[in-house]
C-alpha cells in the first residue's frame, strides 16, 4: 500500500522521520523522494487479491491512512490531501522527478517491516473501516452447462443463444447506462469554474468517464480535453507543478483502457475525492439513503 504526501519541506520531512522513529506514525518499509513530496511504501505480509468486492474496503482503508499521514506536521498544505485510489501509479525509482534530470526519484529503506491490513488499521486512531468483506469469498461463476440452462431457463436460452441477442439492452453502451449529454456539458462547466490545482489531472479523467457515460465520441472527448489546457495551466500555484500537454495526454490514456470499468469506477465519490469538486447526490440517491435510514431505524426499534 503506497501513500503519497505532497508539499514536504525539510522540516516536514524531519517531522515524519521523527514520528516513524517514535511510533506516532506507522513506519513504512521504504520512503521514496519524489521531488516535492514523498511516497511511503508499506509492504504487506501476503498479497491481497483485488476482487471487485474488495476494492471499496481497500480504498476506504487507504484513504484513512492518507488522512492519518498527511497533516500539519508532514505537509506545507495539510488541508489538501490527495485521496488517490488503490490503482494509482507512482513515479518509478530512478526516473526523473519534476525537479529535473539532476534530481532523480530515490528510495530509502526505513525498515524490514511487512504488515497485515489489520496492522495498518490499528495504526489509525478510531479507524472504523470494516475489513470483514476482505475475507468473503467472491461469487463463483455459474457451473450450469448450456444444456442444463436450456431446460432451466428456456426464455433466456431462446433469446441469448438461439436468437443471439446481446447481453446489454439497447439503452446501454458497453455495460453502462447512456446518460444525457447535459451531464457531460455540466462537468465541462465544473472544470472551468471549480477545479483547482491538485485536481486538474483527475478532472480530465472524469471528463473521459462522463464522456463515455454520455456516449460522446472519443475524438470529441480528446478535443475538449486539450481545449482546457490553457485554463488548467493558469491555475498553477507552484512553479514546479505546471500542467502541460503531456499531463492531458496521460490522463486521456484512460480512454484506451476498459471503458466499462472506467465509467463505473469513476463514481461520484471518486470524482469528488480526486478533483476536490463537490458533487451533490441526485434526488434518486437521496430517496434511497432515506429509505435505508428508515429501515435501519425500524430494525433497531424491533
Amino acid at each position: 500500500m503506497v501513500v503519497d504526501v505532497d508539499y514536504v519541506g525539510k522540516q516536514q520531512l524531519k517531522n515524519l522521520l521523527k514520528q516513524f522513529g517514535n511510533g506516532v506514525q506507522l513506519r513504512p518499509t521504504y520512503l521514496v523522494s519524489s521531488g516535492k513530496g514523498v511516497h511511503l511504501y508499506y509492504f504487506l505480509q501476503e498479497p491481497v487479491q483485488l476482487y471487485r468486492n474488495r476494492e471499496e474496503v481497500l480504498a476506504e482503508l487507504k484513504e484513512a491512512l492518507i488522512r492519518r499521514l498527511w497533516n500539519d506536521t508532514s505537509s506545507i498544505r495539510p488541508d489538501s490531501p490527495d485521496i488517490i485510489g488503490i490503482y494509482q501509479g507512482f513515479r518509478c525509482v530512478g526516473s526523473q522527478s519534476k525537479l529535473g534530470v539532476d534530481f532523480p526519484v530515490k528510495a530509502y529503506k526505513l525498515s524490514e517491516n511487512r504488515y497485515t491490513l489489520e496492522d495498518i488499521k490499528a495504526s489509525i486512531p478510531s479507524c472504523k473501516v470494516d475489513l470483514a468483506p476482505l475475507y468473503e469469498k467472491p461469487r463463483r461463476k455459474s457451473t450450469v452447462t448450456l444444456e442444463e440452462a436450456k431446460e432451466l431457463y428456456p426464455e433466456w436460452y431462446e433469446k441469448r443463444i438461439v436468437q443471439g441477442e446481446p447481453k446489454q439492452k439497447s439503452k446501454k453502451q458497453g455495460g453502462t447506462w447512456v446518460c444525457n449529454e447535459a451531464l457531460y456539458a455540466w462537468w465541462k462547466r465544473k472544470i472551468t469554474e471549480e477545479v483547482k490545482a491538485g485536481g486538474r489531472y483527475f478532472s480530465i479523467m472524469a471528463l473521459c468517464s462522463y464522456g463515455l457515460k454520455c456516449g460522446i465520441s472519443e475524438q470529441k472527448i480528446r478535443r475538449d480535453a486539450y481545449a482546457f489546457l490553457d485554463h488548467l495551466e493558469s491555475l498553477t500555484e507552484d512553479e514546479d507543478n505546471h500542467f502541460s500537454r503531456a499531463d492531458v495526454k496521460d490522463a486521456l490514456r484512460a480512454l484506451k483502457g476498459d471503458r466499462k470499468r472506467l465509467s463505473t469506477i469513476a463514481s461520484r465519490e471518486w470524482i469528488e475525492d480526486n478533483t476536490k469538486v463537490t458533487i451533490p447526490a441526485n434526488k434518486r440517491n437521496y430517496r434511497k439513503q432515506e429509505a435505508h435510514l428508515y429501515l435501519a431505524r425500524r430494525k433497531k426499534r424491533i
